[in-house]
C-alpha cells in the first residue's frame, strides 16, 4: 500500500490490507534509542496525544534490546573452530546474512550450546534437500533467531555490535499497556521475514500482526522509526 509522510510530528503513515481489513501503520520518527534508556517512557512520550483506545502499539525488538543494553562488541567475541566452520553454511541473501559471521555464530553457540547448533545444522541440511526451509531457526529458537547487528554497512550504528534478543518482551509489552492504555507487541521484523517476540495480551495473537507488518514498515536501523501504531481503518 502507499506510504505517506506527514508533516505532523515526523509521522510516517502507510496501509496494509489483511483478510479484507485495511490497517493504518503510523510510525514515529524518534531519536536514536540509547543504552539504558527507559523504553516504556519513550513510547509513552512519543505516542502521547496520538493514541486511540483500539490502537495497537508495536516497537522494534532491536531498539528495546539496545535500551536494555543487550549488546556485545564484535571485538570482544572470540570465534571458536566450530563457529569459524559453521558460519560458512549459513544461507545468505540480498536481504541479510542472519548469523552468517564467525562472531554471530559464536554468540549463537554460547546462547544455546554447540550440540543444539550442530543438530539444527544437520536437520537443516537434510530438510533443504527435501525443499523444506527454515528448520535451523525453528530448532535453535528465539535466542538465536533474534540475534541481530553487524549490519547497515560502514558507519552504521550497529556495524560493530551484536544485538541479543530483548529480555522479557511480553512483560515490557504489558508495561506499555499499563502506561498508555493501549495493547502492545514487540516485533522483530526485517526485509526477509519476522515474528512477534512479546504480547501484552494473548488475544492479540488472534490478529495476524506479522502479516500486517510483513513489508517491514519500520525499515532498518538508520530509519529511526522503532515505534508505531496499528489502527484498523476499514473492516469490509
Amino acid at each position: 500500500m502507499a506510504t505517506v509522510i506527514s508533516n505532523d510530528f515526523s509521522l510516517i503513515k502507510s496501509y496494509q490490507q489483511v483478510d479484507n481489513k485495511i490497517y493504518e501503520r503510523i510510525l514515529f520518527k524518534t531519536h536514536f534509542i540509547q543504552l539504558g534508556e527507559d523504553m516504556i517512557e519513550i513510547v509513552a512520550n512519543y505516542t502521547q496525544g496520538f493514541l486511540r483506545t483500539e490502537d495497537i502499539i508495536f516497537i522494534s525488538d532491536k531498539a528495546l534490546a539496545n535500551s536494555q543494553q543487550r549488546i556485545i562488541r564484535v571485538e570482544d567475541v572470540k570465534p571458536s573452530f566450530f563457529a569459524r566452520f559453521l558460519y560458512k553454511f549459513v544461507t545468505k541473501s540480498d536481504r541479510g546474512r542472519g548469523i552468517g559471521t564467525p562472531q554471530k555464530m559464536q554468540v549463537s553457540i554460547e546462547q544455546v550450546g554447540l550440540l543444539r547448533i550442530l543438530f539444527a545444522a544437520f536437520c537443516s541440511f537434510v530438510t533443504k534437500i527435501l525443499g523444506i526451509k527454515g528448520v535451523f531457526y525453528r530448532i535453535v529458537g528465539e535466542k538465536v533467531r533474534g540475534i541481530d547487528g553487524m549490519s547497515g554497512g560502514q558507519g552504521a550504528p550497529y556495524q560493530n555490535y551484536i544485538i541479543l534478543p530483548s529480555e522479557n518482551p511480553s512483560q515490557v509489552a504489558d508495561q506499555i499497556f499499563k502506561k498508555t492504555g493501549c495493547h502492545a507487541v514487540i516485533a522483530n521484523i526485517n526485509d526477509f521475514d519476522g515474528y512477534i517476540m512479546g504480547w501484552s495480551s494473548d488475544k492479540l495473537k488472534e490478529l495476524n500482526i506479522k502479516k500486517i507488518l510483513r513489508d517491514n514498515p519500520m525499515g532498518q536501523e538508520n530509519a529511526q522509526t522503532p515505534i508505531g501504531l496499528i489502527r484498523l481503518v476499514k473492516n469490509s
